[in-house]
């Protein structure tokens, strides 16, 4: 993609100063891997990643195309071929005259969804249990229902099928950490990281059947690993009563590793590769971690 293009780097940043002078507000989203690229500092930002909050914490950002449209009603980054800029500029923009125009709470979650569902459920006569890591637990878990600490994913589950008998419990909550473990230990890894950039950027540049192709293909370790998830859930949903809801959220993606590529360049530590080709990568590999499942069942 970037074969024929000769502009150097310090052309670049030489047009962009020309250009955006120290009182130009800059308006876009995501705005710091931009200026990352550019290495470049601005003060003056409004950044649409920033004002939209997700309901998840700081650390989660709800995509362009996502706030595009929901608030703009409309489709962007749907072409295939990569990002158009103007596209992208004009969506931000107009996301932030929505802010400007209706307030600071436009777009915000609703003050309920920032109350615990325990307590939620305990004010409409149900009693839960959260089966998690003691972390967990301190962050959601309140007196209104069963905190059960759990160190592993065999307990976790050992645990959410006794509470799922118990006919006095109306919402069970557990969590499997088995595949976000392995993603961190990946992110961690030098060789395994520097593979996965090298993956990210030969999938934006092969064709989509390719792409779809060498997507499919997962090493045997977290094959391994997902196989024994999937046992476990079998399990689970064995052991629950007839009628009973089950419901399976994936969470997002791999951000350890987004998180990773992003604490390198930030911190601007020895990377495992280029700088430019970790930028390179890091959009495409943040967009995908944003993606979550969600699918829900009625046991008869």
């Amino acid at each position: 993609m970037l074969s024929d293009v000769t502009t150097t780097l310090q052309e670049i940043q030489e047009e962009f100063v020309g250009l955006v002078y120290k009182e130009t507000i800059l308006v876009g989203h995501s705005l710091e891997n931009d200026l990352l690229a550019l290495r470049i500092s601005h003060d003056l930002v409004i950044d649409t990643a920033v004002l939209y909050k997700y309901n998840r914490g700081p650390r989660c950002k709800i995509a362009l195309r996502v706030l595009a449209n929901k608030y703009l009603s409309r489709v962007i980054q749907n072409t295939g071929s990569g990002h158009d800029s103007v596209e992208d500029a004009r969506a931000a923009l107009d996301l932030a005259f929505l802010k400007i125009k209706y307030g600071p709470d436009f777009g915000s979650p609703p003050s309920f969804s920032r109350r615990k569902l325990s307590s939620i459920l305990h004010e409409c006569g149900k009693r839960s249990s959260l089966i998690d890591e003691v972390f967990v637990l301190d962050r959601y878990s309140d007196a209104s229902c069963n905190s059960i600490a759990v160190f592993s994913d065999d307990d976790a589950l050992s645990r959410s099928m006794k509470e799922v008998k118990n006919d006095k419990i109306s919402f069970v909550w557990t969590q499997f950490s088995g595949l976000i473990s392995y993603l961190r230990k990946r992110a961690e890894d030098p060789e395994k990281l520097k593979s996965c950039v090298a993956e990210a950027i030969a999938l934006k540049t092969c064709d989509r059947k390719t792409a779809r192709k060498r997507a499919k293909q997962i090493c045997p370790e977290l094959k391994a690993i997902l196989s024994e998830l999937d046992k476990k859930i079998k399990k689970l949903y064995d052991t629950l009563p007839e009628n009973a809801m089950f419901i399976i959220c994936t969470g997002h993606g791999d951000t350890p590793l987004v998180q990773r590529l992003k604490k390198m360049l930030n911190h601007r530590e020895e990377t495992v590769d280029s700088r430019e080709n970790i930028v390179h990568a890091l959009e495409d590999l943040q967009a995908q971690a944003e993606v979550a499942l969600c699918f829900c069942c009625v046991k008869h």
